[in-house]
């Protein structure tokens, strides 16, 4: 997770600084005053950085024993969308403003999580988007992508939720139970 951190903050320093944001925003909106533009890319620069804490906070809380479970496979789909150069904006060619999408479902699974399992324990070290910073990107990003990607976050935890439920006391049993291996069933194939 550390070489990830890594590159990820590498990334947004480069490419998703306010000044590099504000560029690319006034490209596309050159008749808005340019002092409004700045604070937008601002607003968007610090949800941005948010990413890697956001990241952070999924790894430790899926290492509690009762949601770990749940938290680490909403976090393997987080993952792989952040990865995906196929999402929404095409990172490459989209610069800074390509990882708005990532960035909105991130902090939105993080968000999601706390409210479906309320004994989650979201470390301190994890602090969410100001609110002007979360409104900012909902208005920016095309109509209907916030809402759809607050849907698909509610679905995943409920997903994950369904599926690694009965976490119980929290405590691990003393030897984890292994589904037993069918050799006798995988020689048979081998024969026939």
């Amino acid at each position: 997770m550390d070489v990830l951190r890594q590159v990820l903050s590498q990334v947004l320093a480069q490419h998703a600084g306010a000044a590099q944001l504000e560029a690319q925003l006034a490209q596309d909106a050159a008749e808005l005053p340019r002092q409004e533009i700045r604070e937008l890319a601002e607003a968007l620069e610090s949800h941005l950085r948010g990413i890697p804490s956001a990241l952070d906070a999924l790894a430790a809380m899926a290492k509690q024993p009762q949601f770990g479970r749940s938290v680490a496979f909403v976090a393997g789909q987080v993952l792989l969308y952040l990865v995906d150069e196929d999402d929404l904006f095409a990172d490459a060619d989209a610069g800074g403003l390509g990882l708005l999408d990532d960035a909105y479902l991130i902090h939105a699974s993080v968000a999601a999580l706390r409210c479906a399992l309320p004994g989650l324990a979201v470390p301190a070290t994890y602090a969410p988007p100001d609110a002007r910073a979360r409104a900012a990107v909902r208005a920016l990003l095309p109509a209907g992508v916030a809402e759809a990607l607050d849907r698909t976050c509610e679905n995943l935890v409920r997903v994950a939720a369904a599926l690694y439920a009965g976490g119980g006391d929290g405590r691990r049993p003393a030897t984890p139970a292994s589904p037993p291996l069918r050799i006798g069933a995988a020689l048979a194939a081998l024969g026939s």
